[in-house]
């Protein structure tokens, strides 16, 4: 699961008809949006980011929260701003145009569909990564239950499968502080997780994920929630002695690392997965089953529109029920 944009290798193929690339689902409107078409597109991923994360189970109630900065916004004054879900919504509830748009410091820039408030922690958190990570446009923070399971341990995450050895690299840890609505945290979460990691363990609370699009923000989650699926069960099944669980030794490691940097393959037979087709793929699920104009409001967006008068689908089943198995 390489790149975060589509092989030139797949240009040939009938995207449109598979839906297989961002152009071929975003709505558009011949009446003005109120917003840009590089945030149309950036609140459209977004939203089919929440739908996706539910799907698979990654939700706790209304709270977790998957972020992105806004294009070009750091160029504003007050910026950079960044897109996240007002409290209150389900993920399954979240669209493109309820989602809210604050400043690093909290201010709020668009109330979205006046759908709910600012939830602290969340902004906490997340402010706090995209103050200081300008490479990155999205962060993906989840609950995801094995993932949270394994940051309470003092293993933190083992290379047992190719997953984990992918993502093992680009792994910080930040300590434990408890619920996090302190300001002063901030600072500490910045320190822990560098210029260059893109996934940072909180201890004893969940994994976050960083990417420069909400594709690669998408396919580092998943690869951290399998890689701790696997580990737990792993665990339980030798009764938690590490010295039964078959580890890679360094060397094994590092040529198993040098194996997946191999872009192009001089046999030419076949091509790297990207990202992008990755996330399509769960976004396809969520769009069938939602109904891609209930997750992309394009009406909702129009300057004409007025007052927000858009009705979200609540087409989710059982609370608890996943549209895909459980990691």
């Amino acid at each position: 699961m390489s790149g975060s944009s589509l092989s030139s290798a797949t240009s040939t193929f009938d995207n449109h008809r598979y839906k297989t690339t961002w152009d071929s689902v975003i709505p558009k409107s011949n009446r003005k949006l109120k917003y840009s078409d590089a945030e149309w597109l950036l609140r459209c991923k977004l939203a089919a980011g929440y739908r996706v994360a539910h799907n698979f189970g990654w939700t706790q109630n209304i709270f977790n929260h998957i972020t992105a900065k806004v294009p070009e916004s750091e160029h504003e004054l007050d910026g950079p701003h960044f897109l996240i879900n007002p409290l209150g919504l389900r993920f399954d509830e979240v669209t493109a145009c309820s989602l809210i748009k604050v400043t690093l410091d909290g201010k709020l820039k668009d109330n979205g569909t006046n759908a709910g408030p600012l939830f602290r922690q969340g902004f906490v958190i997340h402010a706090s990564v995209h103050a200081v990570r300008h490479d990155i446009t999205c962060v993906w923070h989840c609950h995801h239950e094995e993932s949270a399971a394994i940051s309470m341990t003092k293993t933190g995450i083992l290379p047992l499968c190719q997953e984990a050895i992918s993502i093992l690299p680009l792994v910080a840890y930040h300590p434990f502080e408890g619920t996090a609505n302190d300001m002063s945290e901030q600072p500490r979460i910045q320190s822990n997780l560098g210029p260059r990691k893109r996934i940072l363990i909180l201890d004893n609370h969940g994994p976050l994920t960083l990417g420069r699009t909400v594709d690669e923000s998408f396919t580092l989650m998943y690869g951290v929630c399998r890689s701790c699926s696997y580990q737990q069960k792993a665990m339980a099944a030798v009764g938690c002695d590490l010295s039964k669980l078959s580890i890679p030794t360094q060397k094994e490691l590092e040529d198993m690392s040098s194996r997946a940097k191999m872009q192009k393959y001089k046999d030419g037979k076949g091509v790297d997965s990207s990202s992008e087709l990755v996330f399509r793929a769960m976004a396809r699920v969520a769009e069938d089953y939602y109904g891609a104009s209930n997750i992309y409001d394009i009406e909702e967006a129009t300057i004409e529109s007025g007052m927000h008068t858009t009705t979200t689908s609540t087409k989710s089943g059982p609370q608890g029920n996943k549209l895909i198995s459980s990691l």
